[in-house]
């Protein structure tokens, strides 16, 4: 019989949770058998009306509720305390293990709520630039820009990035505003060289590429002015010059252009460029 024991129920060789346990049953004992005794009396009592004695009736079981709940968190105390602080040290261990996941979903609940971008959206963050394709609760799916740059060898490859990067990057949202944005086109020319002419050949090339989406430009325009309340945005082509060079003069067209077609634009307007001014840009 002790060798069952002791194989088979080794908790009763514990004398403080096997004491714990009779006093948990002794106060079931006590609380019961004195709830169901004031019970009893209260339902025996004729100078009540039905809806006092119910009114009695939920009170005496909340109040027995409460004295075992009380008794039960005095009898195992100790217990409780072990088991709160292995809880509290199984759920930091989680949470570190897990901590980037949780940045994640966080960063996905960011998003949504304060809508930094959607499918078809095309954003920047973290020198990361492309169209977003998919969004789930642990990452982003970009596809790369199909803007070649000179220390990049391929473009149009897939992205995932996780959103937790959300909280320590800003996210630059090209098409917030619609699917117009400023276009900024860099031509050098050699101080000597005729920068009038060149000023008039990039604005030239920017009236006429502007002329062939005059009018969905100008109602981009009105529904920007009107949803954001601001100043109408640019609708004619500027050429800005810099000056912060010795050896060159900096000119800088500026101009609305199709978020899909700005690559396009920019060649068309550098091939334009070249062809009607007799100098050489300079890089």
């Amino acid at each position: 019989m002790n060798q069952f024991i002791e194989h088979s129920l080794p908790f009763l060789l514990d004398r403080s949770t096997l004491r714990d346990a009779l006093f948990t049953l002794f106060l079931l004992i006590a609380i019961v058998s004195m709830r169901a005794a004031i019970r009893s009396t209260i339902l025996h009592r004729n100078d009540l009306s039905v809806e006092i004695k119910r009114r009695w009736l939920v009170s005496l079981r909340n109040i027995a509720l409460g004295f075992f709940v009380l008794g039960i968190i005095l009898i195992w105390g100790n217990e409780i305390q072990a088991f709160a602080v292995s809880l509290i040290a199984v759920a930091a261990a989680f949470v570190l293990a897990t901590k980037e996941v949780i940045l994640c979903m966080l960063g996905s609940i960011y998003r949504t709520s304060s809508h930094v971008y959607e499918v078809g959206d095309r954003i920047e963050i973290a020198g990361i630039k492309g169209q977003v394709l998919d969004i789930n609760l642990i990452s982003t799916t970009l596809v790369e820009s199909s803007r070649a740059e000179q220390h990049k060898g391929t473009v149009g490859r897939g992205i995932k990035i996780p959103n937790s990067m959300l909280f320590g990057n800003p996210v630059y949202n090209e098409t917030m505003m619609g699917n117009f944005a400023i276009q900024t086109i860099h031509i050098n020319v050699a101080r000597d060289a005729d920068w009038e002419l060149a000023e008039t050949v990039l604005l030239k090339c920017g009236r006429e590429i502007i002329s062939e989406y005059m009018d969905e430009l100008a109602q981009h325009a009105k529904e920007i002015s009107s949803d954001y309340v601001i100043d109408t945005p640019l609708q004619e082509p500027r050429v800005r010059l810099i000056l912060d060079e010795i050896e060159f003069i900096g000119l800088q067209l500026q101009l609305p252009a199709p978020l899909g077609l700005r690559a396009q634009i920019e060649q068309r307007v550098l091939r334009d460029f070249l062809r009607k001014v007799p100098i050489h840009p300079i890089a």
